[in-house]
């Protein structure tokens, strides 16, 4: 083969006719002068270059949309696949030579043409579940481009991380979810995957599986300990994925045919409406299925087919019953977990990432019963709120990792994931050593900083029954566990604070005083004024109300719900400051007294046992803001019940003690209103000297 030499390709949508003797050609693809065998290609240490390079090329000469780009680039890679993988020594087909090359940009036919012609006839049949179009819809000279740039490449040796990431960032650009579809961070795959551990020869699936990354770890950690020649048996017959996006569905086809399948282990269909043949055939389930609340479930034929989707009632004693009302809708990931736990046959393990709300919300205790009524809980690792921000959405997530019933009854583990090992931008995050300087792995590549390996030894401690090691790991009894299963809810230091503030006599707040639920019936007179108290009016450093909104009854907001009264103390229930030293509390004094506060406040009425004032100090400390934040539910608009709130316990020091505090707090707030009047004075000083 002669020595290649550069070639430029024209800008415009039609190719101008050039000189053939000015055709130059690329150093890093170039057009042989003869047909290529198998044995002259060589992998890729990075296609998504070249992805990228060639969907730039479209994008410019076609004028094709994105997901229109998507589609011809998948149909061409599956043809460069089929041709490497029926190829038996002969000459490849996915090729042009230079002499092709030049035809096309000549404007004259060549035998290119037909040999992609019947390449692409080859796909349709065996892919005629993916590919509908009768031809590629791109101009000779965009494939003769994208043909001149991967026909070197063998896309079968190159290795699967190089794969996944182009597969992953290449899908991820063009189908973007916007229904709550959300790609998987390979942190979280690595994690969910090593933790439920599926062996050699049991049955996988993911009925949520995207471009497939689940699938793909799974089989780099099972298929890679089979002989080569068992792997393609092993992924026709163990895996499985369900994508409802027939994109998406395409480009985990075409993974799994690169590692060894054939592309029919991914099925395009609707997971929630798939009859119940895969129902009880699976070992494991791994999945990350749609969430978010951009739209619920509403096809009554979908619904009736679920328990999680009726209404359900709360028995005395602390249990649910459901009844035989169907719901007019359903979020998806609560229908995927009642379908994911009815594929597994009994005793099989699944991980699935949730958003924090299925695990804490009042909203949701009924299926938290449901869960534990039908699968043990092994494990809930809470992932950090910037693990999908790259990816699409804020939601905080866990990973929870369940064992369908029959299970032994053991304790269960915890973890809070600190280190995701990039930031809120997916730009990754390196370990360094106290010098600042990067650390290295024994490749010399930087150590990405994350607690996945860390996590995965403290949970194989704990299956054996060991106390975890690991920072931010810890096991759970099952008696132990209420009706929440968030990891954060559970930490131990939280724990230990509420057994010291037990045994020192600590109360709960709803026992020594009362927490007003009525609303006042202030709309009854719409021409009427109000005096408004919104959380953003009260000063929590000095616990005081510092504004009031004058408002007409009609325009009062409908947050306007509680009544007050001099003696009152109120605290915010919600916010993003709830929780934290800037949480808004403070005392009703004779000037808000009628006035009317927002429902975002709790209202704490006729403190008795306890000094008011104390207890109005006690709510501005530490213990008390991490009780709120433990019982806290929501990441979105973080909220504490006023039920849980009443929970909260306080501590009752001697009296002498309470009064001490009381009166320190009350020349406090003295010297605040005389300062305050002192300042309204000199103001109007200045005003009568300018006026």
């Amino acid at each position: 083969m002669k020595k290649a030499v550069r070639y430029t390709i024209p800008k415009s949508r039609k190719p101008k006719k050039i000189k053939e003797d000015t055709l130059l050609f690329s150093d890093d693809a170039f057009c042989p002068n003869t047909f290529p065998t198998k044995r002259d290609l060589h992998p890729s240490f990075n296609l998504l270059s070249l992805f990228d390079e060639c969907h730039n090329y479209i994008y410019a000469n076609e004028g094709f949309l994105k997901d229109k780009v998507f589609y011809e680039v998948v149909k061409l890679l599956l043809m460069k696949l089929y041709d490497e993988s029926k190829n038996n020594g002969a000459y490849l087909r996915f090729c042009i030579t230079r002499d092709e090359y030049r035809a096309v940009l000549a404007g004259r036919a060549s035998t290119f043409d037909k040999r992609l012609n019947d390449l692409y006839d080859s796909i349709k049949g065996q892919y005629q579940d993916f590919i509908k179009d009768d031809k590629v819809k791109l101009s000779r000279a965009t494939l003769a481009f994208i043909v001149n740039h991967f026909q070197l490449i063998s896309l079968m040796a190159t290795a699967g991380d190089v794969k996944g990431t182009a597969f992953q960032t290449f899908v991820y650009n063009h189908q973007r979810g916007d229904r709550g579809e959300y790609f998987t961070p390979h942190p979280v795959v690595k994690l969910a995957v090593k933790i439920v551990k599926p062996k050699t020869g049991e049955t996988v699936i993911d009925p949520a599986c995207g471009s497939g990354g689940f699938l793909i770890e799974t089989m780099r950690v099972t298929a890679g300990k089979l002989p080569e020649t068992q792997r393609g048996s092993y992924i026709r017959n163990c895996i499985r994925g369900i994508e409802f996006n027939p994109d998406v569905a395409t480009s985990a086809m075409l993974r799994m045919a690169f590692e060894g399948g054939t592309g029919k282990e991914i099925l395009c269909t609707n997971t929630l409406t798939e009859n119940t043949d895969l129902e009880g055939n699976f070992d494991v389930v791994l999945t990350n299925p749609p969430f978010g609340t951009k739209g619920k479930v509403e096809d009554r034929n979908i619904l009736k087919g679920f328990l999680l989707a009726r209404r359900w009632i709360a028995e005395n004693g602390g249990g649910w019953s459901h009844t035989s009302t169907v719901l007019s809708g359903q979020t998806p990931e609560i229908l995927f977990l009642e379908k994911c736990i009815k594929l597994l046959r009994p005793g099989g393990r699944m991980a699935i990432v949730v958003p924090d709300g299925i695990l804490q919300n009042v909203s949701n205790e009924h299926v938290r019963y449901w869960i534990r009524s039908n699968a043990r809980v092994l494990a809930v690792l809470s992932l950090p709120q910037e693990t999908f921000v790259p990816y699409g959405t804020g939601i905080k997530t866990s990973l929870l990792i369940l064992q369908k019933l029959p299970s032994k009854n053991l304790s269960v583990f915890m973890g809070i994931v600190r280190k995701i090992g990039y930031d809120v931008k997916g730009q990754p995050v390196y370990r360094k050593d106290k010098r600042g300087t990067l650390l290295r792995g024994v490749d010399g590549n930087p150590l990405v900083d994350d607690d996945i390996n860390d996590f995965v030894q403290a949970y194989r401690e704990h299956i054996v029954g060991k106390e975890p090691r690991a920072d931010a790991t810890f096991s759970v009894r099952n008696d132990m566990l209420n009706s929440r299963l968030d990891a954060e809810h559970y930490d131990p230091s939280d724990r230990k604070m509420i057994e010291n503030l037990k045994s020192t006599g600590a109360k709960p707040l709803g026992t020594i005083a009362n927490i007003v639920r009525e609303s006042e019936d202030f709309r009854l007179s719409p021409d009427s004024e109000i005096r408004y108290v919104a959380i953003s009016d009260v000063d929590s450093r000095t616990m005081q109300v510092v504004f009031q909104q004058l408002l007409s009854a009609h325009e009062a907001p409908s947050r306007a719900t509680y009544g007050l009264r001099k003696g009152d103390i109120i605290t915010a229930v919600s916010g993003a400051s709830t929780g934290t030293s800037r949480q808004a509390t403070a005392l009703i004094t004779e000037d808000e007294d009628g006035a009317i506060c927002s429902n975002g406040f709790a209202v704490i009425r006729n403190a008795h046992g306890v000094e008011p004032l104390y207890l109005l100090a006690f709510m501005r400390t530490k213990l008390f803001h991490r009780q709120v934040r433990r019982l806290m539910t929501g990441h979105t608009i973080p909220t504490i019940s006023i039920e849980d709130l009443s929970k909260i316990l306080v501590p009752i020091p001697p009296k002498a003690a309470q009064l001490r505090i009381a009166e320190s707090l009350r020349k406090l707030h003295d010297m605040i209103r005389k300062s305050k009047k002192e300042a309204d004075r000199i103001i109007g000083d200045v005003e009568a000297e300018i006026l």
